[in-house]
């Protein structure tokens, strides 16, 4: 892990108190399948009945620094606009935000 995330991560981002982000951000169609992928995925595990068969064997895990649950990551957000977009075959996304 970035040792700056490191960082961050362990002064529960007290360095970032009071800071504001306002901007765009362009997503890739690659962004969003990875997104609905995601999702589906989640909505399929729910649907899936459970079996008293043994799981098979997952793939391996990867090795290296495991990175923070974006979800944790996005509870200290106060987002004060969100737009989502699309124009000219973009897919936009308007934020303002302060932690």
């Amino acid at each position: 892990m970035h040792p700056v995330l490191r960082h961050l991560l362990d002064t529960d981002f007290a360095d970032l108190k009071g800071s504001k982000i306002s901007g765009q951000i362009a997503l890739t169609d690659e962004l969003i399948n990875l997104g609905l992928h995601d999702l589906l995925g989640q909505l399929t595990k729910a649907a899936a009945p459970a079996s008293d068969s043994p799981a098979p064997a997952s793939a391996p895990k990867p090795t290296g620094p495991a990175l923070p649950d974006p979800k944790l990551l996005l509870q200290k957000l106060q987002v004060a606009h969100l737009k989502y977009r699309t124009e000219a075959g973009r897919t936009i996304l308007e934020i303002e935000a302060g932690v």
